[in-house]
Order: structure tokens, then sequence, then C-alpha cells
């Protein structure tokens, strides 16, 4: 499947200044924040380091997509590593070493496996089990967490010594949760049972894949009501793991009083301060395993309650330095699937002249996956007219300079399949009119349009060319797009009502092909999507 239209991406211009300010973080940050790596496990360390008398940590993480290995950002001369399961695990180790264990929590808000071809070449196993290794408490699943279907959760989950968690999904069948799936678990820290409650995407039927999510219903956020009303009964302090935006999880703080923190997730945006709303704490460690979350919650000796909690500096930056390096034990589990997975993203498969971004609108690097698809469907002998990839599933920019399949893999992660598929004029129309406001943004080879945003729906689309000529309603156009899309994916339900449907090859292989075939290439926006 692809993302859909609520996950928001990170500018490349914003990463890099994330990047640089990481490095600033981390060097100012972990020697104030964390003991050393050498205090030894499960032992609380002493002095100024030591966790205070009345305080829980609650480490959390979101969003980790495949992020096992980690990345060499350069910044002029120098370079450093960010980011990776083991560099975070060696972070948790040590934020664990400053309290007894059981006062330290850590939890994930979802979207944990897919993204990178380390972890997608055995569908989450590896990061499960990095996980489990480092004694994560819980996870709520992601949408992304269902893309390789049920069968697949429900293995992760059998693999996990942790629950994954969700209270608004049900089988409509029995009107009950999954059975992988549990609605909270509890923990006793010594100061107070903490009830950890999760929520998952209410989005699911529209973002995932169809035939992923078939026979599950996901229901709003304020799902979860029942359940807190009885976790109320049994623990002292509520933290709701939830994969929504932090957005979201203030709409959801203010719908459900009673909660005392929220770990929010899926619009890939960090917090620096945790944000409050009403008496609800809501943080976000953001994505691709760049910060580790570390909230402290100050407990009421008395009633066992949350008092308060320390939101200042509540993301620590994972970044390797002098006095905090990788687990060996998660690295070695990384080293030992690299070799085999560099044979097939080390290898070259074009060249581009100019930084290529991500955003949801028309960019060069939409433009050139689009065109790759038109390409590819031509040469299949489908007549290829048109051809669409929705924005969204566009994940990574990409530097100037050679690409490597690993790279371009960071970009079209999901392994859609390319279809062909038979459409009327008219129901072209409609495909641009969800485009232009009722669903995901699309991008476009082979055509343009023009619409207007604040027109009335159904009559956003002003203008629309296909090979140049004006949109025929009555002609039938051969289009190329992907099966998420075919089945409605991002709300675009005008796909699946056309004809001579045909399946080919995955998407990230055919753009791959084109660039080989067209390098250097200097895509750029071109107007074939313009508002008025």
């Amino acid at each position: 499947m692809s993302l859909s239209l609520f996950d928001k991406p990170v500018p490349l211009a914003s990463m890099q200044v994330r990047r640089l300010i990481a490095a600033i973080a981390l060097a100012l940050g972990i020697a104030c924040n964390a003991a050393g790596p050498s205090a030894p496990s499960g032992a609380p360390s002493a002095g100024a380091n030591a966790l205070a008398a009345d305080r829980i940590q609650l480490l959390h993480t979101d969003d980790i997509h495949g992020r096992l290995d980690y990345e060499v950002v350069k910044s002029g001369s120098t370079s450093f590593n960010q980011g990776g399961m083991a560099m975070v695990a060696s972070q948790v180790r040590s934020l664990r070493s400053r309290a007894m264990p059981e006062r330290s929590l850590l939890v994930d808000a979802g979207d944990a496996w897919q993204g990178t071809f380390i972890s997608n070449a055995n569908k989450g196993e590896l990061v499960t089990k990095a996980m489990t290794l480092m004694k994560y408490d819980a996870m709520a699943v992601g949408n992304h967490d269902f893309d390789w279907g049920q069968d697949v959760l429900a293995q992760r989950a059998k693999e996990a010594s942790f629950p994954f968690l969700a209270t608004n999904v049900v089988e409509t069948k029995t009107g009950k949760l999954p059975s992988y799936l549990k609605p909270y678990v509890i923990k006793d820290t010594g100061l107070a049972k903490v009830g950890i409650l999760g929520i998952t995407n209410p989005q699911g039927n529209t973002i995932v894949k169809a035939t992923s999510v078939a026979g599950l219903q996901f229901g709003p956020a304020t799902q979860v009501q029942p359940f807190l009303s009885e976790l109320q009964t049994q623990a002292d302090i509520i933290v709701v793991v939830a994969h929504i935006g932090s957005a979201d999880a203030a709409k959801l703080a203010r719908d459900v009083p009673g909660i005392d923190v929220i770990v929010a997730g899926h619009d890939h945006q960090p917090i620096q301060t945790g944000r409050v709303e009403g008496r609800t704490t809501i943080v976000d460690s953001g994505a691709y395993t760049q910060y580790l979350g570390r909230l402290e919650i100050i407990v009421d000796p008395a009633t066992h309650k949350m008092k308060d909690a320390i939101r200042a500096g509540e993301l620590t930056a994972v970044a390797a330095s002098q006095t905090l390096q990788p687990d060996p034990e998660i690295a070695a589990i990384v080293e030992s699937r690299r070799a085999e997975t560099e044979k097939y993203t080390s290898r070259v498969v074009g060249t581009i002249k100019n930084d290529l971004d991500n955003p949801r609108d028309e960019c060069g690097l939409g433009n050139m996956i689009t065109d790759g698809i038109l390409e590819y469907g031509r040469q299949q002998g489908w007549r290829t007219d048109v051809a669409f990839y929705n924005a969204a599933g566009v994940r990574a920019p990409l530097k100037a300079g050679p690409v490597t399949y690993g790279q371009l893999y960071q970009v079209l992660p999901f392994e859609n399949t390319i279809v062909n598929v038979d459409l009327t004029g008219a129901q072209l129309k409609e495909v641009f009119e969800d485009a232009s406001g009722r669903a995901g943004r699309l991008q476009i080879g082979g055509g343009k349009w023009v619409y207007r945003f604040l027109n009335n729906p159904s009559e956003r689309v002003l203008e629309a060319t296909i090979g140049g000529a004006p949109l025929d309603l009555a002609r039938l156009y051969h289009v190329a797009t992907i099966d998420y899309l075919l089945l409605g994916g991002d709300g675009h339900t005008w796909f699946g009502k056309g004809t001579n449907v045909v399946y080919g090859d995955i998407e990230v292989d055919a753009v791959a092909a084109y660039m080989t075939a067209h390098s250097p290439l200097d895509p750029k926006v071109e107007g074939r999507i313009t508002q008025r």
C-alpha cells in the first residue's frame, strides 16, 4: 500500500536543519540527560543523572518505518551516524540506568516496519526482534502495520514479547477486537500502576489497501472511552498510545477527559516540548528514529496519580558519540542482514542533476515517477495515455548525483503493483475532481489539469488535457496507476470503476528501469497541476 494523505512528509531543507539541530542537541544533551554506557544493566545510577524518587520516565518512539540501520549525516567536512534501532537501544539502556527498571516504560505509537528494504524484505520481523530485545512494554498498531495483511500482523504479534494495542478496530463478523490485538496493558512501576491504551489510525479503511484490512472496521479515536472507563478502576495513571497526529490527539484530549498522557504519531512531526491540552500532556518523537522521547511523570505519593510532568526538552537526539555507541546485540542483527541487503540496494539505477523534494503538490520527483509508470505501461503494450501516483506515497527526497536502488526504494517502499485500467473521459474527470478536493492528491504523467479548490464539489476542475489534447468525456482512455489506488486508496473510488484491469510489476522496479534508460535526469515542476 501507499501512505495516506494524512501522513505528512518532512521537507528536505527541514530535515537538514533538524539533523544539524540533532547534532548540537546531542553534544549538549547526552552528558546532561543520560548516564554513561558503563552503568550496569538494571542498576540505577547515582548523582545528578538519577531519576528523582517521585518520578516515572516514559520513553517513546513512533513511525520507525523500518529504520534498523543508521544514516551517515554529513555537515561540511564532518559526519556522524544518526538514528537506527541499535542507537535507539543504547539511548534507552542509558536512560533506564537512571532508576530501577520498573520505573521506566517504553512504548511505540505505530508504523514500525514499513519503509526500508532491510525491514520490508522480512516483513518487519527484524524490527520486531529488535523491539523485543529492547523490552518494549507496548506498541499501538499504525495503519502501515497492516500493510502486509492480517496474517503477517498476527505473526509479528506472536513473535513480540510485548502486546500490540488498539481499541478502535473490530472484526465486522464478531464486533470484537482481532485476537492479535489487545485494548490495553497495565504496568506496575512501584510508584503507580500505569494503564496503557492503544489507538490505531481511524482512517484505516480508507488509507490501507482494501485487501489487507478486509473484514475489519476502524472506528474513531473516541472509541477508546469504554476501555478507558474500565481501566480507570484498575490503574492510577492513564497513557494512551495513539497512531494519530498531535492535532487529533489534542481533540481526543478534549473529547475524552481522564487521559494523563497521549503518545502521538502518524504525522511525523516531533514535539520538543510536551503540549498540554486540559489535563492531558501530548508528546510525539517524530519519525525515522531521529529522536527518542522521554517524559518524566511526577507521581503524587499519596494518591499515586500523575501530579505533573517535565515537558521541556522532551526529545533526545539519536546519534552516536564518544560516550554512547550502538547497542552491540542489535547492531549485530543489522550487520548480519546488511551484506545480503546491499546486493540489491547498492546498485546505482541512475543519476539526477538536482535535489528532488517530496511535497504533496506537483514536484519534479513525482513527475519522474509518473513518467516512469507511463513509459512502463507503453512498453507492456497497454497503449497507456496517462499515469497517476498518489502524492503521499512518495516517501522520501533524493539528493543530486547517483541514485542507488536502496535510495529509490525509500522513495517508493510499498511495492505497489502497476496496473492498467480503462476509464472513460467522464470517469477520468471524476478522478481529477477527487484529486482536486475530495481525496488525496495525485501526481500525473502524460496529462495536465487546472482546478479551483473553492468551487463546489464536482465543479472544481476547470480544464484537463491528456497527451496535449482536451479531455474527451466520451473517449476511452488507457490509464496506468497502482493497485492501491485501484482499490480505493486515499478515497479514490473512480479507478475501481474502470474496465480491462491488467497487472504488471512493482512501481519501484519500473521507475528504476526508467531512470537507467534516461539518466542523467533533471525533473522539474512543469505546470501539470495548476490551482487557480
